[in-house]
Formats: structure tokens, C-alpha cells, sequence
């Protein structure tokens, strides 16, 4: 019984960080991956307020903040600022915590317009 017990509080001292910190990573890779692809979707609209608007539901969908920035360098070129925030705890103390610039800009590549 007493085994049993201490098996189950080694197994949640550790599996539940290590879950925690991989799904912080995951959803970094995640917010990183659909920042860029909204960078890239300018080049096929062409208009920022479609972009941020996409942006903005992709984000509401992840359920974390829509606060962003977005710069037009070029006719077809934008550059997005995002602040990534995350942390992971137990029983009440954080352990990890991630606070993150993402930066994208819109690649080049062979979609572009005028190619």
C-alpha cells in the first residue's frame, strides 16, 4: 500500500512537470508556425486587416492574448511582433516559465506575386 502511494506521488512529481513543459513547447512551435503563416498570407490578400483579423481568430482559438504588432516593410512583406507567455506549476509553485519575442516576417519563396 505504502509502495503503491509512493509510486503514484513519484509519478506526478514527474510526469505531470514533464507533461506541463511539453505542452508549453508544443504550443510554442504551434504559435510560431501560425505566426508565420499569417505573415505569409499577405502576399496572397495583399490587405493587413484580413491578416490581422486571421491572426486574431487564430489566437482566440489557442485561447491566448491577441496583442500584436504588425509593420509593413514592403508592398508584400510584413513583419509581425508577437510576446509569448507561458508557465507551468505545482501545487502552487512555477517551476518554468517562457516569455518569448516572435518575430516573422513574410518569407520569399516561389508563390510570390510578380514571379
Amino acid at each position: 500500500m505504502v509502495r503503491n502511494i509512493v509510486i503514484v506521488l513519484i509519478l506526478a512529481v514527474i510526469g505531470v512537470p514533464a507533461w506541463q513543459v511539453g505542452m508549453i513547447t508544443l504550443e510554442k512551435k504551434k504559435v510560431n508556425h501560425v505566426v508565420q503563416e499569417q505573415a505569409n498570407k499577405i502576399k496572397r490578400y495583399g490587405n493587413e486587416d484580413i491578416v490581422r483579423k486571421d491572426l486574431t481568430q487564430e489566437l482566440v482559438l489557442l485561447g491566448l492574448p491577441t496583442q500584436f504588432k504588425m509593420e509593413r516593410l514592403e508592398q508584400y512583406k510584413l513583419k509581425i511582433t508577437y510576446n509569448y507567455m507561458a508557465s507551468a506549476s505545482v501545487f502552487d509553485k512555477t517551476y518554468y516559465e517562457v516569455a518569448e519575442t516572435i518575430e516573422k516576417v513574410t518569407e520569399d519563396g516561389a508563390f510570390d506575386r510578380g514571379k
